[in-house]
Order: structure tokens, then sequence, then C-alpha cells
């Protein structure tokens, strides 16, 4: 959850997690180039704009159509947008000829705006279509993807982004009224994020024996859902592959997760070289995903962590939302300086 946002009186006040101490762990210099691969908002990207010169120069990436529309606003000439993954970040870079830049920003998972907007479906909060999608002019919903899967592709979907226990029970349940045409009409197959979270808290509340829920149950398949329509952990995982390429010898990467599986895949690519390849065996999740990496194609750049910082319980008390945020910061160390 990258953004929190008020409402009093019509204006949408966004203050990003991290703002300042993700911003200061790119130790940022006037005439740098830097890239804000979430933009959001703009919380972060604004704050880097303030702390470069006339040269400096900024990429901002964002999934989200809205996200970039917003971005437009700005008008700032060192500012450049563009609207597509953090996965194609170098790609991108060598369409404007960018060999290195000298800092990278993660701010990973939804934004409030997205989940404050019940059109975008990705909170049962409030009730709104299944979509659930970063990017909205392209690929499936989530509505979609549940008419067509099976459940052990659903059960699967669950269990592996939301650690969900009872995952085959939901699954089961899913496929269950989607193909019993019969069924009435108090169980019908969810078009809604409300359909969806009651059927998730009612399967779960008659399999538990203890009734008392810290978070929704729904909570984890709403986070499995999500991550997986947007293929979240894929674009993460390509993305830090890219970084010890295309960030200079001594440039930083500043990355805020906000659940294991993305605390996990950060924090693997932060380890040293050798002990990445002394953990080749042990089990995907410890390795963050990384398994499937042979040692032989490691550059002979790597990113080395710095810094690592959980939020205060002022931070907590001003932004609920933030409790479960990690800020890790690496510098990109090369054997042989570029």
């Amino acid at each position: 959850m990258n953004e929190t946002s008020s409402n009093s009186r019509g204006n949408n006040l966004h203050q990003p997690v991290f703002l300042e101490e993700a911003v200061d762990g790119l130790n940022i210099f006037s005439g740098g180039t830097y890239v804000d691969a979430t933009f959001g908002r703009g919380g972060h990207s604004m704050e880097i704009l303030s702390r470069l010169g006339f040269d400096g120069k900024l990429i901002a990436i964002d999934k989200d159509p809205d996200a970039i529309e917003y971005a437009k606003a700005l008008n700032d000439k060192r500012l450049s947008l563009y609207h597509g993954s953090f996965s194609d970040l170098s790609f991108l870079l060598k369409s404007l000829k960018i060999k290195k830049v000298n800092g990278v920003l993660l701010d990973l998972g939804v934004s409030s705006p997205q989940v404050d907007s019940a059109e975008r479906g990705f909170s049962f909060q409030t009730t709104g279509p299944l979509d659930m999608r970063m990017n909205t002019s392209t690929g499936q919903t989530v509505h979609e993807w549940l008419k067509g899967a099976t459940s052990l592709q659903i059960e699967k979907v669950l269990k592996d982004f939301g650690d969900e226990k009872l995952s085959s029970f939901i699954a089961a349940e899913l496929v269950l009224r989607r193909d019993n045409k019969d069924c009435n009409t108090s169980k019908q197959f969810p078009e809604t994020t409300s359909d969806l979270a009651d059927l998730v808290f009612d399967v779960i509340d008659g399999k538990r024996k203890r009734h008392y829920y810290k978070t929704h149950p729904a909570t984890k398949t709403f986070q499995a859902l999500r991550i997986f329509i947007n293929n979240e952990l894929e674009d993460l995982k390509d993305l830090l592959e890219q970084i010890p390429m295309i960030v200079s010898h001594n440039g930083r990467l500043s990355v805020i997760s906000f659940h294991s599986l993305e605390h996990r895949l950060v924090k693997f690519s932060m380890r040293s070289r050798k002990a990445q390849c002394n953990n080749y065996s042990a089990h995907p999740k410890r390795l963050g995903f990384f398994s499937d990496q042979d040692t032989v194609k490691f550059p002979t750049c790597a990113i080395k962590e710095i810094k690592k910082i959980k939020p205060s319980r002022e931070n907590i008390q001003r932004n609920p939302r933030s409790r479960s945020a990690l800020l890790r910061v690496g510098e990109i160390i090369c054997a042989k300086q570029e």
C-alpha cells in the first residue's frame, strides 16, 4: 500500500510511506538521472524533483493510466513519463540511449487512490466490479479469470500468493457456484467485490472453530488475486535482476515493500553473490523465486544492502496502511568500475 489519502474537503492529499527516507536513500546529486518506477500520485517523484538541479532527469513509470494522466499535470521538463510495467525498464533506457541511471525507487503494492476507488475492484470495503487490474487498458479482470480457471488453478494462486490455508475450500466453492446453474440466488457466483468477500467469509467461518478475526477473512484472497492478475512478483523479479546492469557504480536502489513475498524478493536480491549461490538448493520461497537463476549469468555488479527501516509507531498512527511496510536501500557495487 504505497500511499494514504485524505479527502476532508474534497481534496485528495497523498502521503507516501517513507517519503523522505526513501528519497534520502537515493543519495541524490543535482545532475543525476533517476527512476521512480511506481509513480502513483507523484509524492516520491515530486520530492526527487525538488532535489534535482536544472540538468537532472527523472523517469517516472506506472501501469495505471490514471497515474500517468495525473503526472502530466506536473509539467516539468526534467520529468519523462512512461505508461507500462517497470519490468521493461532496461528496454526503455535503451530506447532513450541511457546506459546507466544513478538510482531507482520502487514503492510496491497498490496505491490508496486505487484502493479507495470502488470501480477499480481492489477492496472489499466498498462494492465494485471484480477487476483489480492496475493497467485497466489491457489484460483479464479477476472476474474474467475466475470464470475460466479450474479449481486447482484458483487454489494454487490463493496458496502461493496469499498463503491462504483454506484455499482448496474457497476454490471448490467458487467452481461449484460457477458451474451449478441451479444453485439458489443467495449462493450465486460472485460478480462484485462484496460478493467475493462474503463467499470467502462464509467458507472460512464455516471451517474454523473460533470466529474472531483480526483482519477480514477475505484479505489473503484479495491480495493473492491482485498479485496474480497484475503479474506483480514476476515483474519485480525481472526488475531486480536488471538493477545491477542499469544502475551505475555506487548508485542506489530504494525499495518499499508491503508483504512477505515482496520482502523476500528484495532481501534476496541484496544478498552477496556467495550467499545466493550457497542457497540454490533451498526451497524457492526462501530464495524469493530466484531459484531458476544460473550463477554463471551473474553480472560483475551486485546490490549491497546498506539500510533497512521499519515504520515507527508515529508512522503507523499517522498512516495505518504503513504498518506492514519495510524500506530497504541497496548500493550498487561493481567489481570493475565501468
